[in-house]
């Protein structure tokens, strides 16, 4: 059994570690809610409004998948990113692409929302309880995280 001077200097230790360790886990949560979000466009997901009648005879006529929503070229798909700023820990997953603005929260002129960072983030969620209950037990024990 640890005394309470042992488990203090311990605790004093592993303070120096938290916000690396933090922004590791931001990092590893980030990169799955990427990865799903690139997955999303191409499959409808629930609450997404089907394709116009509209948008699936030009997909048609341009020789894209149908219906296949929210992909084409999957220039899209491919634009999400994650970014961690460790000197805040923050970790945003996002596209630079303006159509997945347009896409994620809808238009004025008649697109509806189709989220994709939201689901991404919201499926990561378990994951990220999982990697961030690790990183509390080893700061809490002074053990090495688990890879």
């Amino acid at each position: 059994m640890m005394e309470l001077k042992e488990f203090e200097a311990m605790l004093s230790r592993s303070l120096a570690t938290v916000e690396p360790k933090l922004a590791i886990g931001l990092d590893k949560v980030g990169q799955l809610a990427e990865s799903i979000a690139a997955e999303l466009p191409g499959h409808y997901q629930p609450g997404w409004a089907p394709l116009a009648e509209s948008t699936i005879k030009d997909k048609v006529a341009k020789g894209f998948p149908v219906p296949s929503p929210l992909k084409r070229t999957g220039a899209m798909a491919g634009s999400y990113r994650k970014e961690v700023d460790p000197a805040s820990l923050a970790m945003v997953v996002g596209s630079a692409d303006p159509k997945a603005l347009w896409q994620e929260m809808g238009t004025s002129r008649g697109i509806p929302p189709r989220p994709v960072c939201e689901p991404a983030l919201k499926r990561s969620l378990p994951f990220a309880a999982d990697v961030f209950g690790a990183i509390a037990v080893s700061l809490l024990t002074g053990k090495a995280l688990l890879k």
